[in-house]
């Protein structure tokens, strides 16, 4: 598969604009990405705050299925404790089925405590609950049943589904973040900066070994997509690309920090601590200096990437546009120009 190119979002909240004017916005720009030849779309799941103002991930993508044919549809992540598995397995397989097979899937326990907690359950069972689902939805792809049975913490009669979703023997799976988790499930991978060549190294060893256990994980995905995700601003000059990723990365720091902790943003009295501080000392970081965020005039970026491109670590590169309080305008002027200059030259370095 040659070098792909993604789009990440949360459909973050900010200034006055209506939340019926940013759904509509969202998917233009997304066609504008179809058409211009990027991949798929990773859209984030969060609930009660500002970061998100799609906490149903399945219906904004429904939505987006039914304006799109080719981009795929990549919730990243399903925070399965969330969901209960027979509503999540029936409001996927619609899915699937709404977008003709154009799924895929991202799976997760989520990262945000208070969320859990909303939701009625303990954030310490959210990595056992996130497995057990995970299990059930896999096995009631292939089956067309899901059933709680062995389950901890589910007890429901059994469910058939009355038609069958379009991919067999799931839609190909992503995990987000944690390489061992990745490559232990042959999954396709994204994370956060660019991608290592120690990470890449690890991965590729533990797919290979993965591929030897009978029944592994995404058999139908031949050659997995390794992806990094970045903040990207391209304008005029560099300066005013790093003054509107610094305005705009502001804005977002402080959305995912509230993302954070027991207490709802609505409560919150200051901003929380974060409960992972390799994640803090990470986001405190400047953006451009940790790698989680590219700035500059066309020809920067397009030498950035061309250089990831030729390490050969990363064979995705996800842009999270647009961010934090970044407009509509920069955020489609930097995709128009990514796409005209950034990713031909890519592509090209990469042929020679």
């Amino acid at each position: 598969m040659p070098i792909q190119f993604g789009i990440f979002d949360h459909i973050e909240m900010s200034g006055d604009q209506g939340v019926e004017a940013l759904y509509e916005s969202r998917i233009a720009f997304l066609k504008r990405a179809e058409e211009a030849g990027f991949y798929g779309f990773h859209l984030a799941e969060h609930h009660g705050h500002r970061l998100s103002a799609s906490p149903s991930a399945s219906v904004f993508l429904a939505a987006l299925a039914r304006e799109t044919t080719r981009l795929k549809l990549i919730p990243t992540v399903v925070c399965l404790p969330l969901h209960h598995p027979v509503r999540v397995y029936e409001d996927l397989a619609m899915l699937d089925v709404l977008s003709h097979g154009r799924l895929e899937l991202g799976l997760g326990k989520g990262i945000t405590k208070f969320e859990h907690l909303q939701f009625g359950h303990d954030p310490e069972e959210a990595g056992a609950r996130a497995k057990e689902i995970s299990a059930m939805l896999l096995e009631a792809w292939e089956t067309g049943i899901i059933s709680s049975e062995n389950s901890t913490f589910y007890d429901f009669m059994e469910m058939k589904l009355p038609f069958e979703p379009v991919q067999h023997p799931y839609p190909p799976l992503w995990t987000a973040g944690n390489i061992e988790v990745a490559g232990r499930g042959g999954h396709n991978f994204v994370t956060t900066g660019p991608v290592t060549a120690a990470a890449r190294a690890r991965y590729d060893e533990l797919r290979a070994a993965s591929r030897e256990v009978p029944g592994h994980q995404n058999p139908h995905v031949k050659d997995p997509l390794i992806g990094q995700t970045q903040s990207v601003v391209i304008a005029e000059t560099e300066a005013e690309a790093k003054a509107t990723l610094r305005r705009a990365w502001s804005y977002y720091q402080e959305s995912i920090t509230r993302a954070r902790g027991n207490v709802p943003p609505h409560l919150q009295t200051e901003l929380p601590a974060m409960d992972n501080p390799v994640a803090q000392a990470v986001l405190d970081q400047d953006p451009l200096e940790s790698g989680m965020a590219v700035a500059g005039t066309v020809e920067q970026v397009r030498d950035y990437y061309v250089e990831q491109a030729r390490r050969g670590h990363a064979n995705y590169f996800v842009l999270m546009i647009p961010f934090g309080d970044m407009t509509a305008e920069e955020g489609t002027r930097t995709l128009d120009a990514f796409a005209e200059h950034v990713i031909p030259a890519v592509r090209e370095a990469v042929d020679e």
